[in-house]
């Protein structure tokens, strides 16, 4: 494919992802709720504890695989338009190895940012997809790592701005933060309208936007003849 090609076929995925979200909100909008509600549950443990010890566990427990999970509902979002609810618990039978992929992918991209910041970022794009693989094909941790390097051969720079602006987006304030985490942990709330506003376009609008564009993304990467890759069930 051109590079020409290229960018057309990844503004599409933009676009087309605006027109899943825009689409298929109805049925998306359970999911997110669902979503806030979970991560709602890690302040209020810290505010009933005052310790971080429950909201951890909870939220490698609960909310970690909820959000794992939300990738699959992305990804079967945007090949039918509308959400399946239950996509979204689709990672606790295979957290074990969601959980290796994820560790793995932050160490090998802390190693590349604590180099140059640069190896970090492309270590990131050359596997961002690992998790895709695990959840809609159901292939080990290795083979995940192995697949997503070859579907993001030569697409990396069309990636970039994905994460670029998910990492943006992701830098916004919210409105519950966690005080004095080591010490006395408390939930502090900023509900100054800006801060309201900002965080409830942040959640239910700008990252669902940016999540079906990589599930867009992977997606069209995979429906490519080259390279070949292990193509998902049908009913996945």
């Amino acid at each position: 494919m051109e590079s020409v090609e290229k960018d057309r076929a990844s503004l599409a995925w933009f676009t087309l992802a605006w027109e899943d979200y825009t689409g298929g909100f109805p049925w998306l909008l359970p999911v997110l709720l669902f979503q806030a509600a979970s991560t709602a549950g890690v302040f209020w443990l810290v505010r009933h504890y005052h310790s971080l010890l429950q909201a951890a566990a909870f939220m490698l427990l609960v909310v970690t695989p909820l959000s794992t999970g939300a990738v699959l509902v992305y990804i079967n979002m945007a090949r039918t338009g509308r959400a399946r609810f239950r996509d979204l618990f689709s990672a606790f039978p295979v957290y074990h190895k969601a959980l290796a992929i994820n560790i793995a992918l932050g160490l090998l991209t802390l190693g590349g940012i604590l180099a140059f910041i640069l190896p970090g970022i492309i270590v990131y794009l050359t596997f961002c997809f690992a998790e895709y693989f695990l959840l809609d094909c159901g292939t080990g941790v290795e083979e995940s790592f192995r697949l997503s390097g070859e579907l993001t051969r030569g697409w990396k720079t069309r990636l970039f701005p994905v994460l670029l602006l998910t990492v943006v987006v992701g830098m916004t304030p919210e409105i519950a933060a966690i005080s004095d985490p080591l010490k006395n942990p408390a939930v502090v709330l900023d509900l100054r309208p800006w801060i309201v506003t900002g965080d409830i376009l942040k959640t239910l609008v700008f990252l669902p936007w940016l999540n079906l564009v990589m599930a867009r993304a992977y997606n069209f990467l995979l429906a490519q003849p080259a390279p070949a890759a292990v193509q998902p069930d049908e009913e996945a």
